[in-house]
């Protein structure tokens, strides 16, 4: 009994040119048969879809250009949400009432040393003030009113801004209680 020797069949690999054609083959062989009926039609038809069909094709490709997003809104605009009138405010006796516009990097305790106000004032308005509206975050443009007393120390203090009332502080003894303003 003699075996018989399996031979493998030895396929030479396709060539990429051959591997291509075979790829397109249904393709092609659809764009004949599509040349045929065309063909069948008559002339002005045929130069119609010649026509129409690259104009079709480009407008189902071509993309608008995306709309530009609307360009940042810079600078600001100050308008007062109330009428910035001047208040009539009880000054003792003596006294007098500075109004003032803060100007930019000006702060509190800058301010406390040109008017020449005691800095005890100035650290009991910093224990009187809310957690929410800290007398560090002023800001340039605001409004400050103070009222001085006879002895030189501050009575009353209101910063607003555009108009509205941000803070106000009335000196209760030796502190200062937070007001509310109408």
């Amino acid at each position: 009994m003699t075996r018989k020797k399996t031979v493998k069949k030895h396929h030479p690999k396709m060539s990429p040119g051959k591997d291509i054609h075979q790829l397109t083959l249904p393709v092609r062989l659809g764009f004949g048969r599509l040349l045929d009926r065309l063909r069948q039609l008559p002339p002005r038809h045929r130069l119609a879809i010649l026509i129409l069909l690259p104009l079709w094709l480009l407008l189902l490709a071509w993309q608008p250009a995306p709309p530009q997003p609307p360009s940042p809104v810079t600078g600001s605009l100050s308008l007062p949400l109330a009428q910035s009138e001047q208040r009539s405010l009880d000054i003792p006796n003596g006294g007098r009432r500075i109004d003032h516009t803060l100007g930019q990097g000006e702060t509190l305790a800058a301010l406390f040393r040109e008017w020449q106000l005691p800095g005890q004032d100035l650290i009991a308005l910093v224990r009187a003030e809310p957690s929410y509206k800290p007398l560090s975050r002023l800001q340039a443009g605001q409004d400050l009113t103070l009222v001085i007393n006879a002895e030189g120390r501050l009575h009353y203090l209101e910063i607003r801004d555009n108009g509205l009332v941000l803070n106000a502080f009335r000196r209760l003894g030796q502190e200062f209680g937070a007001v509310t303003t109408p």
